[in-house]
């Protein structure tokens, strides 16, 4: 993949997790983990944004990704509505996100092997920490 092609690819992974997100935040009873999920969700859609931008930028044009969500993610969520209804509960839920962000810090690293301008590598090596930290804390979450 090419840079541009691996910027897209990142943009709906964001776009994927932060349907996930709202997902998880709609499907969890405990306040706490509700307000952690959109703000994680907010945060991915934010994250999608800058890479969307940072991709103009490299093209020098208006191009965007017009339907960032990917089917993968579609099907993804839909198996996590079906496991909620089968009653994993909150911890599973929260299991899934971990592993969600477990999978985007994977995607991510593939992405900083490859070589971006400065402004552009800045920006997914920000959102690769926000990502690591978000997993720590699902994994503290996890563990307690």
């Amino acid at each position: 993949m090419n840079r541009l092609e691996i910027l897209d690819h990142l943009i709906k992974v964001c776009a994927d997790s932060a349907e996930r997100y709202r997902r998880a935040a709609a499907d969890v009873r405990d306040e706490k983990f509700v307000q952690f999920f959109s703000r994680q969700e907010s945060a991915r859609r934010f994250h999608a944004g800058e890479l969307n931008t940072e991709r103009k930028y490299l093209v020098g044009s208006a191009d965007t990704v017009h339907d960032a969500r990917s089917l993968g993610g579609f099907i993804d969520r839909i198996a996590m509505d079906l496991n909620v209804v089968m009653n994993i509960g909150d911890a599973g839920v929260i299991s899934w996100c971990r592993d969600d962000a477990r999978e985007i810090i994977a995607e991510y690293e593939k992405a900083l092997k490859e070589n971006y301008p400065e402004s552009t590598r800045s920006k997914l090596e920000h959102q690769h920490m926000q990502n690591r930290n978000i997993l720590a804390a699902l994994e503290k979450v996890m563990s307690s």
